[in-house]
C-alpha cells in the first residue's frame, strides 16, 4: 500500500509517516523543499497549491494525509488526486472551523476553505479536528521557562484540552490504512479539561522547580507577539482563551475508539519534554 502524507516536516506529518513505515507501509513524504525525510519514507517534492508534478507524485497512492495550506487554493491537486484514483484522503484540520469565536475568523476560515475544498472534489475523505496541541506548551511556554523560571500567559484559568500529537498521528494512520472508522468528521481530544494554570503546575513538577506566571492583558499580550504570529490570529486566540476562562474543554474518546487505547496524558508529554523546561 502506497500512502502519500503531505506537510512531511511538520511535527504531526513527521510523525503520521514514521508510523505508517513502522506497520510496513510504502510512504511517500512531501514537501516544497524536500531536503530530508523520516526513516523509510521516499521524499518528493510538491506544493500543494501549484502542484506541478503532482500525477506523478500520486501515481499508485492508494490514499493521502492533507496538510492544510493558507495562501492558494488546493483545488489542482484534489482533481489530481481525484484522477489519480487515490481511494481515500484524511484532512487535518482545526476546531477553529466550527467553534465559537473562531468558525467566521482567520484561522476558522482558512481550516473551512480547505475542508470545502476537499468535500468538493468528490474524494472519500475523513476530517480530523486536534484539540490543542501540547507541543504548544513548548513552542509558546519554553524559552520563558527555561531562561527566567516565569511565563506570561494571558487568561490562565482558561481551559483546554490538550492532546498528545503522537495520538493524532495513530488516528491518522489507522483511518489511512483501514476503512473501519472513515467517517465525515473525527473529534480528537486528550483525556481530560486543564486549565493553563494547571498545566504549568505540572511542567512544574515534572521538571523539578516552580514557575511563576506572569498573567498578562490583553494589550501586553498583543506586544509580546512573536514575529511569526500574524496580529489578527493572536486577537482571536485571545478571545478564545477570554472564553474559556473556568469553562471545561470539550473531551471526547474518539481516540481510544479507534486506536484501542485512550488518550495520552498532557503529563505524559510533559515527562517525555521535560528537557525543554529545564
Amino acid at each position: 500500500m502506497t500512502i502519500l502524507v503531505t506537510g512531511m516536516h511538520g511535527s504531526i506529518g513527521s510523525r503520521v509517516a514514521t508510523k505508517l513505515v513502522e506497520a510496513g507501509h510504502r510512504v511517500r513524504g512531501s514537501s516544497r523543499t524536500p531536503s530530508s525525510a523520516p526513516a523509510g519514507v521516499e521524499p518528493v517534492r510538491l506544493d500543494l497549491t501549484e502542484p506541478r508534478g503532482a500525477a506523478e507524485v500520486l501515481d499508485g497512492v492508494e490514499t493521502a494525509f492533507l496538510y492544510p495550506v493558507r495562501g492558494g487554493s488546493v483545488d489542482a491537486f484534489l482533481e489530481a488526486a481525484r484522477k489519480a484514483e487515490v481511494q481515500h484522503v484524511v484532512l487535518l484540520s482545526s476546531p477553529a472551523s466550527y467553534e465559537v469565536h473562531e468558525h467566521d475568523r482567520i484561522i476558522g476560515l482558512v481550516h473551512r476553505a480547505v475542508e470545502r475544498a476537499v468535500q468538493e472534489s468528490g474524494l472519500s475523505h475523513t476530517v480530523l479536528y486536534p484539540s490543542w496541541l501540547a507541543t504548544n506548551a513548548r513552542r509558546d511556554w519554553s524559552e520563558q521557562i527555561r531562561t527566567s523560571g516565569r511565563v506570561g500567559i494571558a487568561h490562565p484559568d482558561a481551559q483546554v484540552n490538550p492532546i498528545h500529537i503522537d495520538d493524532v498521528a495513530e488516528v491518522a494512520a489507522d483511518v489511512l490504512t483501514r476503512p473501519t472508522h472513515r467517517s465525515r468528521m473525527l473529534v480528537l481530544t486528550g483525556r481530560e479539561s486543564v486549565s493553563q494554570r494547571g498545566m504549568v503546575d505540572v511542567l512544574a513538577e515534572v521538571r523539578g522547580a516552580p514557575i511563576a506566571i506572569d498573567e498578562l492583558t490583553r494589550e501586553q499580550a498583543l506586544e509580546r507577539r512573536p514575529e511569526w504570529m500574524p496580529e489578527a490570529v493572536l486577537e482571536v486566540l485571545l478571545d478564545v482563551t477570554a472564553a474559556a476562562v473556568g469553562v471545561p474543554a470539550t473531551v471526547t474518546n474518539m481516540v481510544e475508539r479507534v486506536t484501542g487505547h485512550p488518550s495520552r496524558t498532557f503529563r505524559e508529554w510533559a515527562i517525555a519534554h521535560r528537557d525543554a523546561f529545564r
